[in-house]
């Protein structure tokens, strides 16, 4: 089953295209703000693209969707499809968290410099599922 990646890939490209704008000038806090918006959906897009990815490949797609995150992140990194295994991950999701309880210029500051290494997991996401939507 080949799965339609395209509002995930649109996602990536939108926080590249933040980040891009925030390496220029990293002062720019409507900048960051932004960057840190199109972390928050793309981090959503991620899990949900994953999650849709292992029901594909999964001789029991329920299975998936009784599983945490934390294994179903475990099992994908065994399989190769996400660069870093749950410890990783779970900066990822704590960063997501964060930025839903208010404002906090450091925190965001924070979250901000750790997206260059979130945006490569993404895309390495997204390269193996369309090499494997390929197969």
């Amino acid at each position: 089953m080949e799965l339609d990646l395209t509002a995930f890939k649109r996602a990536i490209d939108t926080l590249n295209e933040a980040l891009t704008e925030y390496e220029k000038d990293k002062t720019n806090t409507f900048v960051r703000d932004s960057c840190i918006q199109r972390f928050e959906y793309c981090f959503d897009l991620s899990k949900k693209t994953l999650i849709r990815y292992m029901k594909s490949i999964s001789d029991d797609p329920m299975e998936v969707d009784r599983e945490k995150l934390s294994n179903i992140i475990r099992q994908s990194y065994r399989l190769g499809v996400v660069k870093h295994s749950w410890d990783e991950w779970d900066i990822y999701r704590e960063n997501r968290n964060n930025t839903s309880h208010g404002y906090n210029e450091d925190v965001a500051i924070q979250i901000v410099e750790e997206l260059p290494k979130f945006y490569n997991e993404i895309v390495f996401l997204l390269e193996n599922i369309q090499k494997n939507n390929e197969d």
